[in-house]
């Protein structure tokens, strides 16, 4: 039994090493002959995700998704024009920046803003969109006669603004908008805290939460589409803004600081596409944006239901669930194993008779023990897990090179691995005192009695003391098997394609939000008391008492002798 323990756990340990050593493979960023792309591939009309291969899309790697946009078709416009390949890879919008100087990605091509504070930490190409700033609001409230020819003035806007809230996305420019025109300008005027896309915003606005979401035109235009019957536009006029915040408004492609070579054929490039082109594109992203991806280009979203977008979503959530379901368990799992070790860890006593190497040899492994139950259980598993990320790249090792082609890879990625690393390491340091508390809770005459036998101290602990606090533990661990199959959505942060992370793609493409939420609750509960119903039968067979699946089979007295 030891020695098989022991071999799992080097096996393990190699395959991580196996699979790092991977990760440090070919970068497709090395060099400007493919353009690598980062982007949300959820943020409607720059780009987002579709499920269906059209004239408009391109690939997002390492998925068996597309992604469609205006963004896209800029993506394909360079890639012809410079005659060089395109590589979609989707990134978290917090982690654009951060994954572009990692060397994950050569430029950002999202719908990105030149800010002075950007600038600082990349380089930028020309605007390949300027947009002007409008307003989502509820019809209602929109002044009559307002249209782009006839915008209100900043003094209309502020009296309309009056006592109400104001709402946008985080870490983009109308957010920053909020604050320097408006809520420090009067003090009645309310900035919400920000969502974390547009969609999301978006909503708030439609529900009344907030009154209005400031944003470029074409992102107010796709945002219509949440609501068309209740959302509109407030064109405002634009000469209150800046010339600093109005560069802002428009939309440039981030480059790698130093990578001047890159960023002049970009421009070149860029400078041969006309305004009416860029326009049209937009123009018909907007358009698509509205529509379903089942390719007839006629069901909008307003016409979405809980059914509808549960049938027409089916494959993408089917591949969130074995995603989820895999990271619990296997999580769960493998961190038992080394959850074992941990509590033999902390359970070492070291003895007077020990020599000095011996007592120096625990003292260490009780301390390691120690410190990582302390630091993994006292931390937050999504702060770890971008730990976990950041601190690879730092060495070398990206997780998003890894990828495995065919179906598989609408399941498994590089990144999907690093998050079972973290799920694994996480659910370790607390299965390490699930454990030892069992076996702390082991009368010690058992121990005695086993000793007297003849039996070794490591064979009485591993064949007799270890299958008792398992189950005994038993309840405890299926406990974590349940909150890792929910926590595991936190995994998110690092762009594993867990089910919280399709659903919420989904969710900013159809912008079903509450449907989308709905769909993933009920998914959530049926996998905890299917986790639940599964731990209650284990338990019963190893008390051994008989249980059948026939519900209309009636248990049978004990008869009394």
């Amino acid at each position: 039994m030891k020695k098989k323990i022991f071999s799992f756990f080097f096996l393990f340990l190699a395959t991580i090493g196996l699979t790092s050593l991977v990760s440090c493979g070919e970068d497709s960023t090395a060099d400007n002959s493919r353009l690598v792309i980062g982007m949300e591939c959820g943020y409607q009309p720059f780009n987002w995700t579709v499920q269906k291969a059209s004239e408009y899309t391109l690939p997002i790697d390492g998925t068996n998704e597309f992604a469609d946009g205006y963004d896209i078709q800029i993506a394909k416009y360079l890639s012809e024009d410079l005659d060089r390949e395109v590589i979609i890879k989707r990134t978290v919008w917090d982690s654009l920046i951060t994954d572009l100087n990692a060397g994950n990605i050569n430029m950002v091509l999202a719908g990105m803003s030149s800010t002075a504070e950007r600038r600082e930490q990349i380089d930028f190409t020309d605007p390949y969109l300027t947009s002007d700033l409008a307003f989502l609001i509820q019809k209602e409230n929109i002044p009559e006669g307002n249209s782009a020819e006839n915008p209100l003035s900043y003094e209309d806007v502020l009296r309309l603004f009056e006592g109400e809230s104001l709402i946008c996305q985080r870490g983009v420019v109308g957010d920053e908008l909020i604050e320097t025109y408006f809520s420090s300008v009067d003090e009645s005027i309310q900035h919400n805290d920000p969502a974390n896309t547009y969609p999301l915003a978006a909503m708030d606005v439609d529900q009344g939460i907030s009154f209005a979401m400031p944003a470029e035109v074409p992102v107010c235009e796709a945002m219509v589409n949440i609501s068309p019957n209740n959302l509109g536009i407030l064109y405002v006029d634009q000469s209150f803004i800046s010339d600093v915040d109005k560069e802002g408004l428009s939309v440039s492609i981030g480059i790698k600081k130093g990578n001047d070579e890159l960023r002049e054929d970009l421009n070149a490039s860029l400078a041969k596409l006309s305004n009416e082109e860029r326009g049209k594109m937009m123009g018909e992203a907007a358009q698509r944006s509205a529509q379903s991806d089942d390719g007839s280009g006629e069901t909008t979203v307003s016409e979405q239901n809980i059914w509808t977008l549960f049938i027409n979503n089916f494959e993408l959530i089917g591949a969130g669930i074995v995603d989820t379901i895999i990271l619990a368990v296997f999580g769960t799992g493998i961190g038992l194993i080394l959850g074992i070790f941990i509590a033999y860890g902390k359970n070492l006593k070291i003895k007077d008779t020990d020599k000095f190497l011996v007592k120096s040899g625990k003292g260490i492994l009780i301390g390691l023990a120690n410190i990582y139950s302390t630091v993994l259980r006292g931390t937050p598993m999504m702060v770890q897990a971008l730990i976990f990320k950041y601190g690879c790249q730092a060495i070398g090792l990206n997780w998003g090179n890894i990828n495995f082609g065919g179906d598989i890879s609408n399941f498994f990625n590089g990144w999907f691995i690093a998050g079972l690393i973290v799920i694994t390491l996480n659910t370790a340091a607390y299965m390490g005192e699930i454990v030892r508390s069992g076996l702390n809770g082991i009368d010690k005459g058992q121990i005695e009695g086993a000793r007297s036998l003849g039996m070794s101290s490591t064979r009485t602990s591993i064949t007799i003391i270890l299958p008792q606090a398992l189950k005994n533990a038993l309840p405890t661990i299926g406990n974590e098997l349940i909150v890792n199959i929910k926590d595991s959505s936190v995994l998110n942060v690092i762009a594993v394609t867990e089910l919280y992370y399709r659903m919420m793609n989904i969710a900013s493409t159809t912008f079903a939000f509450l449907d989308a939420y709905f769909i993933l609750a009920i998914i959530y509960l049926v996998l905890t008391l299917i986790a639940t119903g599964a731990l209650k039968l284990i338990e019963k067979k190893l008390d051994g008492v008989k249980f059948s699946f026939n519900p209309f089979r009636w248990a049978r007295k004990k008869e009394v002798f």
